[in-house]
């Protein structure tokens, strides 16, 4: 060719090598060995591919080698299975022991921190002046619940990790993943769990088996959720009771007359008990505020329901001193027990059938319904479907409790006698709670009209 000119010049284009070793991937040159499901069974783990975490990556001849050692490892272990000798688990387990003898995991944290620390017993800490109550039964399954999704996240991914690798950033990606599959609360409710597990694991009572925390090193927060307000009609609220009382099961009616009529917490309405009613009312002292008194008048209704319900229990050979009795098992409510009932008979309020998910009837369903025909018995007692029940839940009666107080014109200080809210936070407080009702909207409008036409 000329030089200058213009035409092409003739070359040949130069081929792409491409590196095959079993087991071993490359990326930007560097190999690396990404554990399938199968692999992960028999306790493998995904693994850069160098010498140690901050050495100089493998050869090829390097890759090679280890793959061949790989390979073996997994053929004696199939064969192993396959003969009968030992089980996937049994293999996992003792390939993850072996990668991780001497090191703490982030499963044993979390065990560690579930099982030996006495305020999940229910037992206070005390070291001196240091007094630390036991946790609430609602927290203690809130953290049982993020650690069994912590478990399976991923197929267990970070599971079996050492606990101190984890870092702000490790922990960023979880939550991130946690929240994109199961939502902001749960996202929020898994960072309060690690949290504390790290937090006992650094102290004396967790023996200092971790050297940080790092939900302290999150440079991001989550959002805070928005507060949950519904309230319930006067008209919802009647019709639920009814629903209850007319499928026999008016010691659930009672427990919500209870709460619309004290605006009291579900877990301090099932621990009340007879001697905590007097001539003058109900004493509660509310778990959450730190056993705070209140003595809440009991109207007519309410006090009518608990003579009632005494009077079905006469007969009983054992009785119990609560007020709130799980009549079929003829002993105090189990929480979870209760807001699986409390479910099972909104359902049948709200639709007039039995409680089903994903088509399938609920195993506590057939258990309290399952022998009546629900329908027939409401439509005999004139109870028709009411549908906008189906997103009540028990803790809506708090709300409900606060804002009939307030459309009934009691001021702040007399919600706050009631439900025990400080009245430093009470304003804030009934915003959330019915700042935006449209009857107080209403009143509201028409004083201001009567002080326009008297105003001078």
């Amino acid at each position: 060719m000329f030089a200058g000119s213009r035409l092409p010049r003739e070359g040949r284009a130069m081929g792409k090598v491409e590196i095959n070793i079993p087991l071993v991937t490359w990326r930007d040159g560097r190999p690396r060995f990404f554990a399938s499901k199968v692999h992960r069974q028999l306790g493998y783990k995904g693994e850069d591919l160098r010498h140690g975490k901050a050495g100089p990556w493998f050869t090829v001849e390097e890759a090679i080698a280890w793959s061949e050692t790989r390979q073996i490892e997994l053929k004696l272990k199939r064969e192993k299975i396959a003969a009968g000798e030992t089980t996937v688990n049994k293999t996992a387990n003792a390939a993850e022991r072996a990668r991780l003898a001497g090191v703490v995991t982030i499963s044993q944290l979390v065990e560690a921190f579930l099982d030996k620390n006495p305020r999940m017993k229910g037992v206070p800490i005390i070291d001196g002046k240091k007094r630390r109550m036991p946790l609430a039964a609602a927290t203690v399954r809130g953290y049982k619940g993020s650690a069994r999704l912590l478990e399976q996240l991923e197929d267990g991914a970070a599971w079996h990790e050492p606990a101190d690798d984890m870092t702000p950033k490790v922990l960023t990606g979880i939550l991130d993943k946690v929240e994109i599959k199961h939502g902001l609360a749960q996202a929020r409710a898994m960072r309060a769990m690690i949290s504390a597990a790290y937090g006992f694991g650094r102290s004396k009572a967790g023996g200092y088996i971790v050297r940080h925390n790092p939900v302290a090193g999150l440079e991001n927060t989550l959002p805070v959720l928005e507060p949950r307000i519904r309230v319930g009609s006067i008209a919802e609220m009647v019709h639920f009771v009814a629903v209850c009382d007319a499928l026999g099961f008016p010691d659930i009616g009672d427990s919500i007359v209870l709460g619309l009529y004290t605006a009291q917490r579900q877990a301090d309405r099932l621990a009340l008990e007879d001697s905590r009613i007097t001539s003058e009312g109900i004493l509660f002292h509310q778990r959450k505020k730190g056993g705070q008194p209140l003595l809440i008048p009991m109207i007519e209704m309410l006090r009518d329901r608990v003579v009632a319900a005494g009077e079905r229990r006469l007969e009983w050979r054992l009785n119990f001193a609560h007020v709130l009795i799980d009549e079929r098992l003829r002993r105090p409510w189990d929480d979870h027990r209760y807001r699986k009932a409390f479910r099972v008979l909104r359902h049948a309020a709200a639709f007039g059938t039995l409680e089903a998910v994903k088509g399938k009837v609920t195993p506590m369903a057939v258990q309290l319904l399952g022998k009546l025909d629900v329908r027939a018995v409401l439509e005999a007692a004139g109870l028709k479907p009411m549908p906008s029940l189906n997103d009540f839940h028990d803790q809506d009666l708090r709300d409900t409790a606060v804002t009939w107080l307030a459309l009934a014109r009691n001021d702040k200080w007399e919600i706050a006698s009631i439900t025990g809210h400080s009245l430093k936070s009470i304003d804030e407080i009934l915003k959330h709670y019915f700042g935006l009702h449209p009857d107080l909207a209403r009143s509201g409008m028409a004083k201001m009209e009567k002080w326009r036409r008297t105003a001078r």
